[in-house]
C-alpha cells in the first residue's frame, strides 16, 4: 500500500505528462535562438523544442539555455536533431533554411529553401499533425510556395503581408 505522499507525487507525475502549450523551433541560427530566447522570458510555453541538423552548434545553444533556465519558468527545454522532439507541439516555428551565396539569384535561393521546406515539414507535421507552423525565410516569398506543402495554417506578420500585397 503507498503512502498519501507517494499518491500526491503519482498524480502529479501524470499532470505533467503532456505539455500544454508546446513551441518547437526548427533551425537554431540568430533567429531561431531570438525566438527562443523571447519565448522563454514571456513565459509562452511550457515545453520548448529547438531542433536542428548542426548538432554541435544544437549543443552549445542548449547549454546556454540551460544556463540561464533559473531565470524562466519554462520547465522543460529539449532539444535534438529529430524532429519527433517536437511531438505534439502547439506552434512550431521554421526558421531554417539557406543563406544566400555570393553571386546566387533569389529565385535561386527560394527554391533551394523550397527543397528544405519540403523535408522539414511532412516530418513536422507527422509528429504534430495539430500544430500552427510560422515560417521565417528569406526571401519572404516563400511562404506561398509552402501552402502546397501542407494543410495546415500558416501564419505571417504584417511586414510579409504587406511586402506580398504591393509585389501582387
Amino acid at each position: 500500500m503507498s503512502s498519501v505522499k507517494e499518491q500526491l507525487i503519482e498524480n502529479l507525475i501524470e499532470d505533467d505528462s503532456k505539455s500544454q502549450r508546446k513551441i518547437t523551433i526548427v533551425g537554431a541560427g540568430a533567429v531561431g535562438m531570438s525566438c527562443a530566447i523571447c519565448i522563454l522570458l514571456k513565459d509562452l510555453a511550457d515545453e520548448l523544442a529547438l531542433v536542428d541538423v548542426a548538432e554541435d552548434k544544437l549543443k552549445g545553444e542548449m547549454m546556454d539555455l540551460q544556463h540561464g533556465s533559473l531565470f524562466f519558468h519554462t520547465p522543460k527545454i529539449i532539444s535534438g536533431k529529430d524532429y519527433s522532439v517536437s511531438a505534439n507541439s502547439k506552434l512550431i516555428i521554421i526558421t531554417a533554411g539557406a543563406r544566400q551565396q555570393k553571386g546566387e539569384t533569389r529565385l535561386s535561393l527560394v527554391q533551394r529553401n523550397v527543397n528544405i521546406m519540403k523535408s522539414i515539414i511532412p516530418a513536422l507535421v507527422h509528429h504534430s499533425p495539430d500544430c500552427k507552423m510560422m515560417i521565417v525565410s528569406n526571401p519572404g516569398f516563400i511562404w506561398n510556395k509552402r501552402r502546397n506543402l501542407s494543410q495546415y495554417p500558416l501564419y505571417l506578420g504584417a511586414k510579409w503581408c504587406l511586402r506580398y500585397c504591393e509585389s501582387s
